[in-house]
């Protein structure tokens, strides 16, 4: 395959699979398994290579694992190994909050260009309260927000927004250059 990743490349001929099959990414994780003895899910080894359509990038600690696979300490002595050409784009790890695991409490300042800030509370359940707004109108003081993931780089997508007991349906923004920076401010 031309252009291909060279991280997947180097799964496939690991696996002895193309990963083109349901059934390969059952294999692959139990091959997995037995060579780093850490589990890695059949859906989050489909997203690695496509096979699953949602968008979410891998956390470090996944590809921590797959560089132990193809032989390295983990995945920062994997890039070293495979030097600066390598194609490896899908698999920059980026800064990144897990919603369900802050506490209620926790306070967040989240900001993407032109201008746009936003202070949200955690109120669980992957819901948010807006605390204020700069730049924005779309989204009010007062909204309560379900998102569930935020990261930099990536797009601010809100599954629902609440205003008043309304529900306004989702929102998305920061389509193209994705959110500035995703900061805790306050724990609770």
């Amino acid at each position: 395959m031309a252009n291909e990743n060279e991280i997947l490349r180097m799964i496939r001929q690991k696996v002895g699979l193309n990963m083109t099959r349901s059934v390969d990414f059952d294999v692959l994780s139990q091959s997995i398994k037995d060579t780093t003895n850490e589990n890695l899910g059949v859906n989050t080894l489909k997203r690695l290579f496509g096979f699953k359509t949602d968008k979410v990038v891998p956390r470090l600690s996944t590809m921590d694992i797959i560089a132990q696979y193809l032989g390295s300490d983990d995945y920062e002595s994997l890039l070293k190994r495979l030097g600066d050409d390598a194609d490896i784009s899908i698999f920059t790890p980026i800064d990144c909050i897990e919603v369900q695991s802050l506490e209620r409490g926790t306070q967040l300042r989240l900001s993407y260009d032109p201008n746009r800030v936003y202070f949200l509370t955690y109120i669980g359940q992957c819901q948010f309260i807006v605390n204020d707004v700069e730049g924005s109108h779309n989204i009010q003081k007062g909204d309560l927000l379900t998102i569930t993931q935020l990261a930099v780089g990536h797009r601010f997508v809100v599954a629902h927004v609440n205003r008043n007991g309304e529900d306004l349906g989702a929102y998305e923004s920061a389509k193209y250059r994705g959110l500035k920076s995703v900061e805790i401010i306050s724990l609770a």
